[in-house]
């Protein structure tokens, strides 16, 4: 093989990725409904007993730290809600039933919570990696990967600090309390 021929067919390859990735994505499960009159308290407490997260209950928890409360009896509509105001990317392959991501738990609290972020989330946008990497810096999330499933005691965890950060613009400590000025 030629070098023509080894960077026509990386060329390819790199395209058909980025194509691939800016499709339409599927919502599986989007008649999905939780308990309609859970308080924001009970849905945390319920959800620090979780092994990990489903998208379901997670799209639930963003509506609460944007909205205060949910409003909305399927997942689908939270979903069609959080894309409108852009949490939520519409070439996401989402599924009520499957674990949320630490990536996609990091894209959607650094959104929701209107943060801004280093040098590459300025020029590129958020990204799931990007948003990872500045929510782990910031003290928001812990070390893990960016596939990996999101425990109900980490969810609660990055909710709280997001929640504090988007009414005080500061993250709170490991014991989720604020800087002594405040």
């Amino acid at each position: 093989m030629t070098n023509t021929m080894i960077t026509r067919i990386v060329a390819v390859l790199l395209g058909t990725v980025f194509l691939v990735g800016c499709g339409q994505g599927t919502i599986t499960n989007g008649e999905a409904q939780l308990v309609s009159d859970e308080s924001s308290a009970a849905f945390l407490d319920r959800m620090a007993d979780q092994k990990a997260v489903t998208q379901n209950d997670a799209m639930r928890g963003m509506v609460m730290l944007l909205d205060g409360a949910d409003a909305f009896d399927t997942f689908q509509d939270r979903v069609t809600y959080l894309q409108s105001v852009s949490v939520v990317p519409t070439n996401w392959n989402l599924d009520a039933s499957k674990s949320l991501t630490r990536g996609q738990l990091a894209y959607m609290t650094y959104v929701a919570s209107e943060m801004s972020g280093g040098v590459w989330l300025v020029v590129a946008g958020p990204s799931q990696r990007y948003c990872l990497r500045e929510m782990q810096y910031r003290g928001v999330m812990g070390k893990g990967s960016l596939w990996s499933s999101v425990s109900g005691m980490e969810y609660v965890s990055t909710m709280g600090r997001a929640a504090v950060y988007k009414q005080e613009h500061e993250v709170p400590d490991a014991a989720g309390d604020l800087p002594s000025e405040y």
